[in-house]
This record gives structure tokens, C-alpha cells and sequence, in this order.
């Protein structure tokens, strides 16, 4: 399926049982700049006290709840029933792009299947997500950042220790959870492609793409940018307008 009007058409599938209410306002402004969000679901089992977040913001945002009851502890009944709905989804043909709103690296599999049927897969997560399901994403919003809440925000929340315990990183060694990202890590990966073109001025939306290819949790917003412009340093590159395409080079 084409971009409509250049723009994804996005199914946004939330994890609501690793996830906190208090993210969605500021994702779905994110997702909105990227397209139309047609598919609005989420997960969980609503009838629990520590549902009521979500609970309270199903008409404010339009979103379908898809009751799990827990029957047995220790089985993650939500996990199954969103893979599967994202697979319908999948091949309902209707869109191009899915957005899976949780921090659990269990969703793995599930973007790189995505993205093998050449659907562009938006990750979105707390900073505690294991960097196997940031990777495994076209692009990642970390949540965080999203709503510039300070490095811990852990004790805001009376749920968040007890999730923290038993989060799936913590099962393997073999995992690390996403880490924040140098301002000069991506200058010196914006060089080297400059480089690669003799310094030929590139299109900036472009260099973008290639930035969240390499570092899908990437988020200029959380540098003090106000546009993808803002963040790269005016003594190291150029940048101009010529028409419509915003370009950026090295200085020589």
C-alpha cells in the first residue's frame, strides 16, 4: 500500500499493561505529524484497579479497549491477542504502518515480521524498553522524552517499581535497554554520509530518514530543538533552502 498523500496510515496497537496512560496525549501528536492513525486499540484487562488511567481516556482519544481477562498468572494472554489482531491487521491491507505502544521486548518478533511485509514499524516505549524491540523498529519514540519528564520518573508512579522487577530484560543477559544518544554520535554519523557525497549538499529530510534508520529512538525535540534544523551546529554544517527542500553540507 502507497503513502496517502505522502502521509503512513497508521494502526496503533497499545500494550496497556506495560504502559502508563499518561504518554498517549503527546505519541499521538507524534503520529499525527506522520499520518492518519485509522486503527486505535488497546490491550488489557480493564476491570483491574490499575487500569483506570486508561479507563478514563477511551472516548477522549477514540480508542477500541480489547478486554483480556487474567485467568492465569504468569501467562501474558495481552501479548497473544495484540500479535494477533496486528497480523489481521497486516493483512487487511489498509495500512502501511503500525505503531506498538509498549515497553516489552516481546514485540520483537512481531516488528520484524512487520517490516518484512515492508510495513513501517513505530516503536514506542519507556526508556526501559530492551534495545532488541528499539532496533527492530523503523522508528522509536521513547516516552519519556516525549512529555520531558526528568531521567527517573520512576517514583511518579506507585505501579512503576513492581513493573520495573519483572521486566522482560531482566530474563537475559543477552539484552540491553535502549540508551540515550550523544548530540556528537549523530553529528559524526551525519559527517560520514556527507562525506560519502564529497561534500555535496544533501536534503535534510533525507539525512532524517537515515538518522532514525541507525538510531530509531532518536528525538532532535529532546536536544532543545524546535526543528530537525535546529539541532545540527551552524559552525560544523550548512544549511539553506533552495524551494521547498531544506539542504545541509559540511563547511568546508
Amino acid at each position: 500500500m502507497e503513502k496517502d498523500n505522502g502521509n503512513y496510515i497508521i494502526a496503533l496497537l497499545i500494550d496497556t499493561d506495560n504502559v502508563s496512560a499518561k504518554y498517549i496525549k503527546a505519541l499521538m501528536k507524534e503520529l499525527i505529524v506522520l499520518g492518519k492513525v485509522s486503527y486505535k486499540r488497546m490491550y488489557g484487562d480493564f476491570a483491574k484497579n490499575s487500569a483506570e488511567g486508561w479507563r478514563n481516556i477511551v472516548n477522549e482519544f477514540s480508542i477500541i479497549p480489547v478486554q483480556q481477562y487474567t485467568f492465569t498468572s504468569g501467562k501474558n494472554v495481552t501479548d497473544s491477542r495484540m500479535i494477533i489482531e496486528a497480523m489481521d491487521i497486516l493483512y487487511s491491507g489498509n495500512i502501511n504502518a503500525m505503531c506498538i505502544m509498549s515497553s516489552d521486548s516481546d514485540f520483537t518478533g512481531l516488528a520484524k515480521r512487520l517490516r518484512e511485509s515492508n510495513i513501517y514499524v513505530i516503536g514506542a516505549g519507556e526508556k526501559k524498553t530492551p534495545n532488541s524491540f528499539v532496533k527492530a523498529c523503523d522508528r522509536f519514540f521513547v516516552l519519556e522524552d516525549l512529555i520531558d519528564k526528568e531521567p527517573t520518573p520512576a517514583p511518579v508512579s506507585k505501579g512503576e517499581p513492581k513493573k520495573e522487577a519483572a521486566k522482560p530484560v531482566e530474563e537475559s543477559n543477552a539484552d540491553e535497554t535502549a540508551k540515550e544518544i550523544s548530540k556528537k554520535e549523530i553529528e559524526d554519523f551525519v559527517s560520514k554520509i556527507l562525506e560519502d557525497v564529497d561534500g555535496k549538499p544533501c536534503a535534510l529530510n533525507i539525512i532524517m530518514q537515515k538518522i532514525y534508520q541507525a538510531y530509531p529512538q532518536f528525538n532532535y525535540k529532546q536536544y532543545g530543538a524546535k526543528k530537525a534544523m535546529d539541532f545540527f551546529s551552524k559552525t560544523k554544517y550548512n544549511i539553506r533552502r533552495s524551494k521547498n527542500v531544506v539542504l545541509i553540507s559540511l563547511k568546508a
